[in-house]
């Protein structure tokens, strides 16, 4: 699957959801606004369910951001942040599993509505951390070897092999995506986060509050529980490496 397969994917699963909320219950105001809702709830659910289902591998993609965060800020000024960032590794595990039952339960958030100016703004900075992240990663490609990322005078020509971090992690090993490309993606994700933040009275709402909150608190017990199942008590269900035991590496030469 690429990136444009999956983005159609969800544009359609986002229209299904627009129109049963309209004339399944009523719900729909603002067809723009419900749009973006379901578009972004249906994206975020389904990237952290790719993740959901092996924590440690996005664990795994933490430790090297980290050690690239430490690595950055080590002989600048900002040197008294370098040792933060190993001890923040230690606890990547954790860090994984918080981010992706976050990113869950704020897509479900999304698409039923609820707490609306709240859901905005971690919608919003979630996108825009999100953004730095890939960002900075993507910048990284213009950074030669031996020179540090705020020597920005001596940077060159982008070289993908530059970047130690050389794919983003946003949908685990489900899709490979470079951080340039995910840089672009996250830009775009930035219309309807900003959006939203003036737009919130406009966002529609399913059920009522106790039904909103009680299917909020349910997903988020639901998937604590399944992703520290997932490396904790047993191995994932479902394999997207390519090199998973039901390839033959060898045939695919």
């Amino acid at each position: 699957m690429t990136l444009t397969t999956l983005t159609i994917g969800v544009a359609i699963a986002a229209l299904i959801l627009t129109l049963l909320g309209k004339f399944a219950f009523d719900r729909v105001e603002n067809y723009f606004i419900s749009y973006l809702q379901n578009f972004t709830g249906a994206l975020f659910i389904f990237s952290g369910w790719v993740k959901a289902i092996d924590p440690l591998g996005t664990a795994y993609k933490m430790e090297q951001y980290f050690a690239e965060f430490e690595s950055t800020f080590q002989d600048t000024w900002f040197s008294f942040l370098a040792p933060l960032f190993p001890q923040l590794s230690e606890y990547s595990a954790s860090f994984s599993v918080f981010m992706i039952v976050l990113e869950i339960v704020l897509g479900m958030m999304l698409l039923v509505g609820m707490w609306r100016s709240f859901t905005a703004w971690t919608f919003f900075l979630i996108v825009a951390f999100f953004t730095f992240l890939t960002g900075f990663t993507y910048l990284t490609g213009y950074v030669p070897e031996g020179v540090n990322f705020f020597q920005f005078g001596k940077w060159g020509e982008y070289v993908s092999t530059n970047m130690k971090v050389t794919d983003c992690g946003c949908f685990g090993d489900f899709l490979k995506l470079e951080p340039r490309i995910s840089f672009f993606k996250d830009l775009i994700l930035l219309i309807p986060a900003i959006t939203f933040l003036f737009k919130w009275k406009d966002m529609h709402q399913l059920f009522n509050g106790a039904g909103r909150f009680a299917i909020a608190a349910a997903t988020t017990v639901g998937l604590l529980f399944y992703c520290y199942s997932k490396y904790g008590w047993d191995l994932p269900h479902t394999d997207f490496r390519p090199g998973k035991k039901t390839i033959d590496i060898a045939a695919t030469k």
